[in-house]
């Protein structure tokens, strides 16, 4: 699929970022494989830099893994306000090159795009290698219990790596707040802290103008409340039956710092009073 042409850049790690950032240049041509928070990012940082930007994504919408329609439709409006053009239910059918560097792309759909360089933003696997190297057990990354410990309780393992149990099932969180965090339970439980480690998700997303940030995680909702200040401001809460499950907020550090301590302990909000736009959300901390 022409994967392996010059100036095809893939998202792993910061020296990924570091070696594409003279490719975005005004007048460049680029396109952005796949519609999640690295390929949006991405994007907006393209559009920013004037270089004529195409994102294509195949499922039906944007961050259909992630996030709710509510909030593919926010960042979808944000991209195309920019400049960008994103293509939905639209895969990549292979990558055109000349003398080894990438000059262009196929769709599924047949269009036909001419490029200066692509990015690849469609997601990761966990390496596990030296820990299925080691015997250590192994479950979407390194499995662990909840207190950092592997199959070999002298060997801890803790960040993006390690699946780790989260309510009724298991869970490995790609987020620098989940690494910092378990990190900081391995080390205590190196030195006899025997506590479980217990998630608190939290993730942020910089696109534009617009900070996104999101606490909690949405796997399971029934339901979205919106709340919407204005035309920049918004945040939508995922709601299962009447449990509230996480917050998307997009320029509202308010309601993402609430809704941060709703779930912390437990509480759920009234969803009518989430709609209404006036009301001053700290109430909802009262009682």
């Amino acid at each position: 699929m022409g994967g392996d042409l010059a100036e095809v850049y893939y998202v792993r790690n910061l020296a990924d970022a570091d070696a594409m950032a003279e490719e975005f240049r005004a007048g460049s041509r680029a396109l952005v494989i796949g519609g999640g928070y690295i390929g949006l990012e991405a994007a907006a940082v393209a559009a920013k830099n004037g270089v004529t930007t195409t994102l294509v994504e195949a499922s039906d919408r944007i961050l259909k893994r992630v996030a709710s329609s509510e909030t593919s439709d926010w960042f979808r409006d944000l991209h195309r306000s920019h400049g960008v053009t994103i293509l939905e239910n639209t895969s990549l059918a292979r990558l055109n090159g000349r003398d080894g560097r990438v000059v262009g792309a196929t769709l599924s759909d047949g269009t036909e795009l001419e490029l200066d360089f692509a990015v690849v933003g469609i997601g990761i696997r966990p390496n596990q290698q030296l820990a299925e190297e080691s015997g250590l057990a192994v479950e979407n990354g390194i499995r662990v219990n909840a207190f950092c410990e592997t199959s070999d309780p002298d060997i801890l393992a803790a960040g993006d790596c390690a699946s780790f149990p989260y309510r009724e099932g298991r869970l490995r969180l790609e987020s620098v707040g989940n690494a910092i965090d378990q990190a900081e339970k391995a080390a205590s439980v190196l030195l006899g802290d025997r506590t479980p480690y217990i998630a608190k998700p939290w993730f942020w997303s910089d696109q534009y103008d617009t900070k996104l940030q999101i606490v909690g995680l949405s796997a399971g909702f029934d339901e979205i409340v919106a709340r919407r200040v204005d035309e920049k401001t918004a945040s939508f809460w995922y709601y299962a039956k009447d449990r509230l499950l996480a917050v998307d907020a997009m320029n509202d550090p308010r309601a993402y710092m609430v809704a941060k301590r709703l779930l912390d302990a437990g509480r759920s909000p009234d969803k009518a009073l989430l709609s209404e736009p006036q009301r001053d959300l700290k109430l909802l901390l009262e009682g």
